[in-house]
Order: C-alpha cells, then structure tokens, then sequence
C-alpha cells in the first residue's frame, strides 16, 4: 500500500510503530480543513426557514492523528519479539495541553451569504494554525524535534520496547530508531518453515526484508522471485520423485506453463495457479525496469502474495496427511471387520 500522508496510517498505527521501513519520509500535511454547519433557528410566515451558517476552520486529519499517536494512551494487540507472541503492548502517552485539545481553530458564522469577514477568519486561523503546530512541535518534541515513544508488553516481564520519530525540516515525519528490530517483529515465517525442503526461502525472505527496510526494493524483489523460482521446483522435484510430471518438457517451458503443468497434477493450488503470470511478472519487470521507489511501493503486496502461496502449500501438506492417515484407520477398520 502506498502511504502518502501520515493519515494514511489511520488504523495502522502498529505498523507505522513496529513494521514500517526506517529514514522514509512521510508527509505531514499542514492545510486547514473546513466543516460547513447550518442550524434552523426558526421559520417564517410562508414557512422558510431562517438559518444561521457555520464554518468551522479544522486542523487537518495528519496533525490531529498526530497528537493522537504521540500524546493518547495506546494499547496493541501485536507480536512480542521477547515473548515470542502476540498480546497487548502499552503506550502511556503524554499529557496534552488544554490548548492543543480542541481542533477547531476559529468558527465563522453568517445569516444568508459569506461576506469578506470569510477572508479575514480564513488568515486568523491559518495564523493560530502554524502557530499551534510550532508550539506543539517545541513542547512535544523539543529544540531537535525528536520523540522516542516508550512501550511495554502486558506479560509479567513488561518487556521494554521503543520507536524514535523525528520530524525533518520540511515538515515530514521520519522514523530514525526502534528496538527490537523490525526483523525482530516479524514473525510471519515461523508457521512456514517446518514445510518448507528449501530452509534458504526462510534466509531469502529475511534478506528481502532487509533490503525493504533500507528501501532497497529492487534487490527486495529479486530476493521475491528467487523465491518464488524455488517453490515451483521444489514442487517440482516431489512431482518428479513421484512420476507425475514430463522432466523434459517441464524444464524447457516457461514459468507459466511450468505452474500450470504442476497445477494440472494437483500439486500447487488454484491460487496459484491463476496468480503466477501476475507475480512472476511483476517481479522481473521490477528487478529489470522498475526505480527502487516504485519497488518499495508495490513490495509489501508481492510479499503478502509470496506468504499465501506458502500458506496453502502448508494447508495442502496438512491435508495430505490427513488423507494418509485416515486411509490408513480406514484399512484397519476393514481388515478387523473382515475377519
């Protein structure tokens, strides 16, 4: 997903703490925005009503989750690196000036039609505006406009975790700092790694993520593919192991064919099947055409598609099983009750 401004994070707050790519800037949008209020006070003879107009003069939805993020009490529900599993991690917060509370900066209210007062409301409360986000930068951030924010998971041990956030020059929130890592947070791999024959994939996706974080996604998406190469041919030599599958053929086709070949003798899924001309693509027009930003945009949906591939390779190696052990209870009931 691509994150334009901060609230965009809206929901998202996790992610921005724990999972988002350090020193990427993100923009802080410093524009007022504006909400329009009639109210009826009453109706005249011929049954019109007479109004009274609203205007209020709004900070902007990135400064209001802003002052949420740094100044309320958080409590999420995420993975804890130390405990090795998801529960609640606590942000205290800090206490918000009555000043800062209110995001209303100024209300203009008119009888029937706006006059040149509008003007006038309008630069007094884009003047309180930046003066309100000054004041709250120096008293939150301080002189080198630095926050680190402080949390603790709930388990007995309250183990202690950290993100820094800096806001640069030119008015864009940057993550500069976090402990544990944000490899350390990610523990999407671990269901997958007793499935997978290749245990360099889990090595590969790591790196992958490595480079991510340091928004290198061109080497992030060669990383992806190589990856992907590697599940179809460990597919491929369990169909060879088992004779299901022409080698020849199976070595000079192209991706998709290869994927549609193994899809055919039931050993990758539909998803699969339908997804693999997309991904593999995708992947190669990144690694061979794409800019690193363009890379870095698109990454996190190519990873996730990466993961369900591995997800449902795990659900048909569960359901394999399964057929083989109830086959086998099947025979032993058939063999008793036939003596």
């Amino acid at each position: 997903m691509q994150y334009e401004r901060l609230s965009d994070f809206s929901g998202k707050g996790s992610y921005l703490l724990f999972s988002f790519p350090l020193y990427t800037k993100i923009k802080i949008d410093s524009s007022i925005e504006t909400k329009n209020e009639t109210e009826i006070l009453g109706y005249n003879e011929e049954g019109v009503p007479d109004t009274l107009n609203h205007i209020y003069f709004l900070e902007n939805k990135d400064f209001r989750f802003l002052k949420n993020m740094f100044m309320e009490e958080k409590n999420f529900f995420y993975y804890c690196p130390f405990c090795n599993k998801e529960l609640p991690i606590i942000y205290k917060g800090q206490e918000l000036k009555i000043e800062y509370q209110d995001p209303i900066l100024t209300t203009y209210t008119f009888m029937y039609s706006m006059t040149e007062e509008y003007e006038d409301y309008e630069e007094s409360a884009s003047e309180d505006y930046a003066k309100r986000i000054n004041e709250f930068n120096n008293h939150v951030l301080g002189d080198k406009r630095v926050l680190q924010m402080n949390l603790e998971c709930t388990s007995k041990y309250k183990h202690k975790l950290y993100t820094i956030f800096q806001i640069t020059d030119d008015n864009k929130l940057m993550k500069t700092g976090q402990y544990p890592s944000i490899l350390d947070f990610d523990n999407s791999l671990k269901e997958y790694k007793k499935v997978l024959k290749d245990k360099n994939i889990t090595k590969e996706l790591t790196n992958a993520e490595i480079l991510k974080t340091h928004n290198m996604g061109v080497g992030a998406f060669l990383y992806l593919r190589r990856i992907f190469e590697k599940l179809i041919f460990e597919t491929f030599e369990q169909a060879k192991l088992e004779n299901n599958i022409d080698e020849l053929a199976f070595k000079i086709a192209k991706t998709e064919t290869k994927v549609k070949m193994l899809f055919e003798n039931g050993y990758v899924s539909r998803y699969l099947a339908e997804i693999n001309t997309f991904v593999y693509g995708i992947l190669s027009k990144g690694i061979h055409e794409l800019s690193e930003d363009e890379c870095n945009l698109h990454y996190d949906t190519l990873r996730e598609a990466i993961l369900l591939i591995l997800e449902e390779k795990v659900e048909m190696e569960q359901k394999e099983k399964l057929k083989k052990a109830t086959k086998k209870e099947l025979n032993k009931i058939h063999t008793k009750l036939s003596e």
